[in-house]
């Protein structure tokens, strides 16, 4: 089976048609479509499946209809956009407890309600295996004022909002038995939240695409060297990133095996955004930051004139750096 981006590819060659309304096709966050000559549409469709993004064992429900919403609300920020109207489709195992669906409609509803998105519709069907949520999201930006993933110039400078590796390791406390709780230890909630409930940066994209300081953008979903790798390609240019620079927990639990490093930059579900900024526009940044509450929002690396290449300056030297965060047809491990 060819890997995730590869079909992406493959399917966009196949479909090949144009509309005089179609500002944005496939191979960004999402689709932009013209509604009127100063506003355009934002549409992204995406999917949480039982066994594959979640498992009921540790997912409560409630949380569950909160993340299928927010990851799709994490595609309009990446594009600066402002989420209108959204479509949900469920499919229902049979022995679905009632008391379950509630839950997760109930998580999802205060999400929707908190950003003003209104639930217009969907499709209800039986699942004969597992239970899946899928979300359209409809939004919305003044024309012309949209982040996407090409526009990234040689010099241009790479930030990161947030920490990176959180969602990584509160799946690994999560596959280790520990289950969301009021009263666990702050940092294990911590963690787990941001795996069970991360938080869309729609205020920081929207600020960033309405000011215009980002050149590209997208939203950390699949790992910072494969999200990183996006821009790279869709821009046709190289990176090279700080790994002392980047924004990583510290200290972490003990549960919490493996390397710090190679969490922040593969780990992935982060749903932060990553974005690039000429370098004219770095104070622009400093009052960003102050907007926002001195919100982490950090430097981390340079666009390059090498297309496609990636590099890893780490303990003075320059490491190749491989896209190697998750690949949905590729990869067998939940994500």
């Amino acid at each position: 089976m060819p890997g995730e981006a590869e079909l992406i590819e493959r399917i966009a060659a196949l479909v090949g048609r144009a509309s005089g309304d179609l500002i944005v096709g496939i191979g960004d966050d999402a689709a932009v479509i013209r509604k009127s000559a100063r506003q355009w549409w934002l549409l992204s469709i995406d999917s949480q499946i039982e066994n594959v993004h979640f498992r009921r064992a540790y997912t409560p429900a409630h949380l569950l209809g909160h993340k299928a919403l927010a990851v799709n609300l994490s595609d309009i920020a990446a594009m600066g956009g402002v989420p209108r109207f959204a479509l949900l489709s469920l499919m229902l195992p049979r022995n679905l407890p009632s008391s379950f669906i509630d839950d997760m409609l109930d998580g999802m509803m205060a999400l929707a309600d908190a950003h003003q998105v209104v639930l217009i519709g969907g499709d209800v069907a039986a699942s004969g295996d597992g239970l899946t949520l899928t979300l359209t999201i409809v939004g919305e930006c003044p024309a012309g004022k949209i982040l996407r993933r090409d526009g990234a110039r040689p010099g241009d400078l790479i930030f990161v909002t947030g920490q990176l590796g959180l969602a990584a390791m509160g799946l690994q406390l999560l596959e280790r038995g520990y289950r969301y709780a009021p009263h666990l230890p702050p940092l294990q909630r911590r963690l787990i939240l941001a795996h069970l409930q991360p938080v869309p940066r729609l205020e920081i994209g929207r600020a960033l695409a309405e000011d215009q300081l980002a050149s590209a953008a997208i939203d950390l979903s699949d790992g910072l060297s494969t999200d990183l790798f996006h821009i790279c390609r869709a821009s046709d240019v190289g990176a090279v990133i700080n790994s002392e620079r980047l924004p990583i927990l510290h200290p972490v639990p003990d549960e919490c095996e493996g390397d710090e490093l190679e969490r922040a930059l593969h780990g992935g579900e982060d749903y932060e955004l990553l974005f690039t900024v000429p370098k004219e526009r770095l104070a622009a940044i400093e009052s960003l930051r102050a907007r926002f509450n001195a919100f982490p929002i950090t430097l981390i690396g340079e666009i390059t004139d090498q297309p496609h290449h990636m590099y890893l300056e780490h303990q003075g030297r320059l490491l190749p750096l491989s896209p190697r965060g998750h690949d949905h047809l590729r990869d067998g491990e939940e994500r």
